[in-house]
């Protein structure tokens, strides 16, 4: 079983890269795990600048170390660049005052063959500062009230066989089958993060844990655990309430078979931009019922 690993990749398309103005700032905005990243570019004295901001606020110390690939895409060429990085409170972006000199990157770009594509993937290796209050206490405070230790990470959970059982057919096999673990008073859950997992277990325990910053590791969880009533509640958040992306929406219904969800992303896909928004960097990864949905609607606004 996997982490399930923050990444998200941001990206601005210029559409007539001669048209181009000295000055004018081009960026996009996004929030992603709860947070607003800005990507911003712009020419100035024959120079392009380029920045990635982390748009935390300064309410508290706090730190985001970063594994970040720049991508620019033409037809004619590609150029990528990796580096590591570390955002904090009195430090939030990064980036090259001085990126590249504006003569150099059109040998790079064919200006009549269009799009070009500015773009960023990132990779949160590990964040600090950002725990969110406890809804519910899963320590050694609920002791008396448990009958299993779950320990991710060296950090245990106090909880109840039972009930997981209840809300997991995974955890169902392992307390109730014929399994070593099913003896044991403590046990070792791999791969999974601790903060998604607090987040996991408040939500099977009716609490209201899940939001745009925390539904990812959520229906990570749940899906790993064969947790229907934790998808559920998810989708429902998804459909409902989330700022999230038409893009990062449909992404997330193909990938844990949310067919509700999935209906109601590809309802709101109306025209040839639409579609452009939502297909993903390698075509490959799309499901392919998707694909099939998208290719429908395209012959559908000729």
């Amino acid at each position: 079983m996997e982490t399930n690993e923050k990444k998200f990749v941001m990206r601005y398309v210029v559409e007539d890269f001669e048209a181009l103005e000295e000055g004018e700032p081009y960026s996009v905005t996004e929030e992603h795990y709860g947070i607003s990243w800005n990507m911003q570019f712009f020419i100035l004295d024959d120079r392009v600048t380029f920045f990635l901001k982390c748009l935390k606020a300064e309410d508290r110390e706090w730190s985001i170390d970063t594994e970040l690939t720049f991508k620019l895409q033409s037809a004619k060429d590609s150029l990528q660049s990796t580096h590591f990085r570390s955002y904090n409170r009195n430090d939030k972006y990064w980036g090259w005052v001085n990126f590249m000199d504006f003569n150099k990157l059109l040998e790079h770009v064919e200006t009549d063959e269009k799009p070009v594509t500015f773009e960023m993937n990132v990779r949160i290796m590990k964040m600090v500062g950002f725990e969110k209050e406890k809804l519910k206490r899963f320590d050694e405070s609920m002791k008396e009230l448990s009958d299993v230790v779950l320990v991710v990470k060296d950090i245990k959970f106090y909880t109840l066989r039972m009930f997981l059982s209840i809300q997991s057919l995974y955890f169902k096999s392992l307390f109730l089958g014929n399994f070593e673990e099913s003896q044991k008073s403590e046990v070792t859950l791999t791969g999974i993060d601790p903060e998604d997992f607090q987040n996991f277990l408040e939500l099977i325990h009716g609490e209201p844990s899940v939001d745009d910053a925390t539904v990812d590791g959520i229906l990570h969880l749940a899906d790993m655990y064969d947790a229907p009533t934790a998808i559920k509640r998810c989708e429902e958040f998804l459909l409902k309430d989330s700022k999230k992306t038409l893009k990062n929406k449909l992404q997330i219904s193909t990938r844990y078979n949310l067919q509700i969800l999935k209906e109601k992303c590809l309802s709101e896909i109306k025209t040839l931009d639409d579609i452009r928004s939502v297909m993903p960097d390698d075509i490959e990864e799309m499901d392919p019922a998707v694909s099939r949905a998208l290719l429908q609607k395209s012959l559908g606004f000729q």
